[in-house]
This record gives structure tokens, C-alpha cells and sequence, in this order.
């Protein structure tokens, strides 16, 4: 059967890695323009949906049928910090010691680039496939998934079997993802001279109540591949000076969900604890949302896993594992309840770190299982 070499996809990598599409600002326009360019030489399909002045998603397709096998990766990246840290230019794609460096090469123009790679070898090969094999490459996921959420009004998960999305997995298969409640807490109590604390109400002890009470009532709910849900009081705030009794103080809540908690469930216990501390106490606190990202969780019963699983045996990759952190695929896959995987090349200890990086031979694996399960699966007989 036909392989994808390296240099095939690697060259790929270094040139999206020279695309400095940092979000903030976000702009991935020229990264998504060189994208249609290179697939559109070789006839394959493809669209942009520009969303804003500098932001555009990227669809591609090839092959023929109703349904679809759609390839999503995140073109944004985060910023590189101090640039004088890294050991190479984090916009350059490095290759030293069979690792490609930059911001990007693992968080997820790896995968990106294999996903390019993979089409052009269809193309090349003028396989005839029973599925389309769609690419959806979007802006934004580091900053609020403006992407994902633009890509929905389209009809590309509208026929879709199977999402895959290439963030960094080591390789393992991932078939669930922790949610994410973000919510802010702000607590309002009364001035006073901080040499006469009677005469106030201090925001800051109430806020410490508060924390305790929503602690206590906040479940942590077991999962067997994504361990426990998890509650961070990430922020606190409040207070002026030594001598002055605070009157006002805020914190907030990360709550990393699993798929069986309702969200509607934990809102009602927060109201419910705030209700309670107002009509009590003699200070006053509110509630406001922040940002919310539902989990998500795959039927593992699925031919296209079935067959990677196989391929990764053979390379002794056993494990099926849950991520914690989010992806793409928390605003694409509940419209429909879309089966996915998340699975890529790439090392979590190296998402959004200063000399960032990729190994080279992992992307080349990576691209060879996904083009050897589409071929072996969807081929026209």
C-alpha cells in the first residue's frame, strides 16, 4: 500500500509553523490562504468562510457519498512568551534532533499538516473512497472556539459519521472530554475603619464562607476515563488597604465536568447556596457565568475506531484514554451527538510551552495510520 513519507509532510509542518497565528490578535488568514493554495493546485475542492476582517476557517473535501469522515485541526496558537527562551525561533519549524520546534508543532499544526498530506495522497492516487474524507481546519479555539461556533453555520457537520480531531494525544485514542464552567462570584459587604471592624461587614470573610459552602455542595463525580470532576477557586480579589474593612470581593469558579453532570443541576446548587447566604447574612453576593463548554463522550463501538485500534496495537498502544483539557470538538459534535476520537501526534507536556515541539517521526505515523484506515475502510471494492 501506498505511505506518506516525511517529506511528504513535514515540509508541510514547518511552513504552517511560519505562520505567526497568535491569538490573541488571531489572525490566520495568510495561514489558511496557503492551505486552499497548495490543495487547490492538485484539484482538490476547497472554501473559505472568512468570519472576520483576519479569521477564516478552511473547508476541504475528497471523495464521494452521503456521509462524511471529517478531519478538524486549530490553526491559532497561543503566544510564545519570551522569544529570547526559546532555544530556536518559535516561527521558523526548526528541525534538530529529529524534533520540529515552534509554537504550533505540537498544538495542532502537526496534525494539520498530515491531514493536508493525507488528501493530496488520495488525490495523487485517485482512490476512489465510499465516504467523503472533509477537512475543517478553524480559528479561534484557543480564545473562545469563534471557529467551531462560524463553522456550524454550514452544513459540514450536517452528513457527518465521524469527527477526528488531531489535538496531541501521544497517539492514544480519546473518546471523552471534560467540560468547563467558568463562573464568577462577587460579594458585596460594608466599609469600615479597619480599626472598628464591627461597624463593617468584611466582603473577603464572607467570600471565604461562601467558597467553603459552594465547595461542600459542588459534587465531584467519578468517570472511568476522565478520573474525578474537578472544582479550582482560580481567582480572588478584594479589599483597598491594611486599615479598611472591605466591602467588596469577587473569586472564581473552574469546574472541570464529566459527562454525566447537568449543568442546569449545578446552577441550581450555587443559586440555591447564594440564595440562602442573602437571605441570612448581612452581606449580598451575586452570580454571573463566565463561560461554559459542555463534555462530551463518544460511542467507542465505531468501525473507524475499531480499525485504529487495531493499527495502534501493533505499535503497542493499548490505552483508550479521556482528555481534560477542551477542544473543537466541544461546539461540533453536541448539534448532532457526533461519534468522534481525539487523537494526534504530540506530547501534553509540551502544549504551550517555551521551545515547544513536535517528533518528526510521530507525525509521519500519525498521518499513515489515518490514511491507511480511510483507505482500508471506505476504498470502493
Amino acid at each position: 500500500m501506498n505511505e506518506i513519507k516525511e517529506k511528504e509532510v513535514i515540509p508541510i509542518l514547518q511552513k504552517l509553523i511560519q505562520f505567526k497565528t497568535v491569538n490573541p490578535p488571531g489572525k490566520t488568514i495568510n495561514a489558511i490562504n496557503y492551505v486552499k493554495k497548495i490543495l487547490s493546485e492538485k484539484g482538490i475542492q476547497c472554501e473559505i468562510q472568512k468570519y472576520s476582517e483576519d479569521r477564516a476557517n478552511l473547508f476541504a473535501e475528497y471523495g464521494s457519498g452521503k456521509e462524511s469522515i471529517v478531519l478538524c485541526g486549530h490553526i491559532d496558537v497561543v503566544p510564545p512568551g519570551d522569544e529570547e527562551k526559546w532555544t530556536f525561533n518559535p516561527f521558523e519549524g526548526i528541525e534538530h534532533n529529529g524534533r520540529i520546534y515552534g509554537r504550533g508543532a505540537t498544538d495542532m499544526k502537526g496534525s494539520i499538516a498530515s491531514y493536508i498530506a493525507i488528501l493530496l495522497k488520495l488525490k495523487e492516487k485517485n482512490i476512489k473512497l465510499t465516504k467523503k474524507i472533509k477537512l475543517l481546519i478553524t480559528s479561534d479555539e484557543e480564545v473562545g472556539m469563534g471557529g467551531a461556533k462560524a463553522a456550524l453555520n454550514t452544513d459540514i457537520m450536517d452528513s457527518t459519521h465521524f469527527l477526528i480531531i488531531g489535538e496531541p494525544t501521544e497517539l492514544k485514542l480519546s473518546i471523552a472530554q471534560k467540560g468547563v464552567y467558568w463562573a464568577k462570584i462577587k460579594v458585596y459587604g460594608k466599609s469600615a475603619h479597619g480599626s472598628t471592624p464591627e461597624l463593617g461587614v468584611n466582603a473577603i470573610e464572607k467570600a471565604a464562607e461562601l467558597i467553603a459552602k459552594i465547595k461542600k455542595t459542588i459534587p465531584s463525580t467519578k468517570h472511568p476515563l476522565l478520573n474525578n470532576s474537578t472544582l479550582n477557586i482560580g481567582k480572588i480579589s478584594g479589599g483597598t488597604s491594611f486599615n479598611v474593612v472591605p466591602e467588596y470581593c469577587e473569586f472564581t469558579l473552574d469546574y472541570r465536568v464529566v459527562p454525566s453532570v447537568d449543568y442546569n443541576e449545578i446552577r441550581m446548587k450555587i443559586n440555591r447556596v447564594l440564595d440562602q447566604f442573602n437571605s441570612k447574612e448581612d452581606a449580598r453576593a451575586e452570580f454571573e457565568e463566565v463561560h461554559v463548554i459542555p463534555p462530551i463522550e463518544s460511542n467507542s463501538e465505531i468501525a473507524f475506531l475499531d480499525k485504529l485500534k487495531e493499527k495502534l496495537k501493533e505499535k503497542g498502544i493499548l490505552e483508550v484514554i479521556g482528555v481534560t483539557y477542551g477542544t473543537d470538538g466541544a461546539v461540533l459534535v453536541p448539534p448532532n451527538n457526533t461519534d468522534f476520537v481525539i487523537f494526534g501526534p504530540g506530547r501534553l507536556d509540551k502544549l504551550h510551552v517555551t521551545d515547544e515541539y513536535t517528533l518528526k517521526d510521530e507525525v509521519v505515523t500519525y498521518s499513515n495510520l489515518l490514511f491507511k484506515t480511510i483507505v482500508e475502510l471506505f476504498k470502493e471494492k
